[in-house]
């Protein structure tokens, strides 16, 4: 039985592992050790310690620092994600970077440079089961007590023990199975020859009025902030694959970008937004392939429709020429399967 516990918290550290390396982020220094409470008494540590399972970091290309994240992960059944449960542990993190962006030990251990980093807490909460169906941030909310209705206290973030200018991200149920969902999409039009095999993609930022982009196009990771949102960009390079009836390397996909959009579709709007996005970000303008590739457990039925609308809504609105009409309805459009990978505790176990 405790090995089985183990090996179900270990399904966090795998799953989190395998999903930042496709949207490069870098697991740095050494994982699963604590480090030393600088505010016992503000922070009340029975150990002394904070907890740190693991550190991955990134260079974000607006703000041209290096971002630590200060990772909490999190293996939940479906009846152990609760309030409570939550409120602990954004609690713990909370309390974990106010000491690590002033630690020597931290520091040190994952050569954080103050000035040029910042360092904040991610709460990654996996459901290993798989059963975790509904809205992960119903746990929030209080629920009033009713007639057939317990009621429950939800969290107060006013409540937190969070600093000014301190951030915490959370990595839920939904959005793990999103990225999962992507990455499986990724590979499998991969081995169809339409998406580079290997690192010949990267995450595409455009430069802003107020924020120019920082750092080697190549090498900048998707921002939590982007793999969060509704959508973000991957931009691809030409695909090329080795033909073994021809015994030669050809060209398989031309260049192009991918959006992969985390909503349900059921508003023409929706699509008008992207369209007008790629608009200003000048994608519309090159004769690069444009896909959109929409992902969602609750995708609306009529969502085909609603596309073709959007496409209808966006020419009318700005007036666009035939030609410009051409190059929207030229921009592929697929509806993608929500997967809900799962692991074995006892393949885990086995893995060991």
């Amino acid at each position: 039985m405790a090995g089985e516990t183990q090996n179900i918290s270990l399904m966090a550290d795998k799953v989190s592992t395998e999903l930042f390396r496709w949207f490069k982020w870098e697991q740095v220094g050494t994982s699963n050790e604590n480090f030393q409470c600088l505010k016992n008494a503000e922070h009340g540590t029975k150990s002394g310690t904070h907890p740190n399972d693991v550190v991955f970091k990134y260079h974000d290309p607006y703000l041209n620092k290096t971002v630590f994240f200060n990772t909490d992960l999190k293996s939940y059944a479906k009846g152990s994600i609760t309030a409570t449960s939550m409120r602990s542990a954004l609690s713990s993190l909370a309390n974990s970077i106010d000491c690590a962006e002033g630690s020597k030990e931290w520091k040190e251990r994952y050569a954080y440079v103050t000035g040029s980093s910042e360092v904040r807490g991610l709460l990654f909460a996996y459901n290993h089961d798989g059963n975790f169906d509904q809205l992960f941030y119903n746990v929030f909310h209080n629920v009033k007590e009713s007639v057939g209705i317990k009621g429950k206290r939800g969290i107060n973030l006013d409540n937190l023990p969070l600093k000014k200018d301190q951030k915490i991200h959370i990595i839920e149920p939904r959005t793990i199975n999103y990225l999962q969902s992507v990455i499986s999409d990724l590979t499998r039009l991969s081995h169809q020859g339409t998406f580079p095999q290997g690192d010949n993609y990267q995450f595409y930022y455009p430069d802003l009025s107020l924020h120019k982009v920082s750092g080697a196009p190549e090498n900048l990771p998707a921002t939590i902030e982007s793999l969060t949102g509704p959508f973000f960009i991957i931009k691809h390079g030409i695909v090329k694959q080795y033909i073994e009836k021809n015994d030669a390397i050809e060209e398989t996909f031309k260049n192009g970008y991918i959006v992969y959009y985390n909503g349900e579709g059921k508003g023409e709007y929706e699509f008008v937004y992207i369209f007008d996005t790629l608009s200003k970000y000048q994608l519309l303008d090159g004769d690069e392939k444009i896909r959109i590739r929409l992902i969602h457990p609750n995708i609306f039925k009529d969502v085909r429709g609603i596309y073709m609308r959007a496409i209808e809504t966006y020419s009318r609105e700005w007036g666009f020429d035939s030609h410009k009409r051409s190059i929207i309805e030229a921009i592929e459009f697929n509806i993608v399967d929500f997967t809900k990978p799962s692991f074995s505790s006892v393949e885990i176990g086995w893995e060991r």
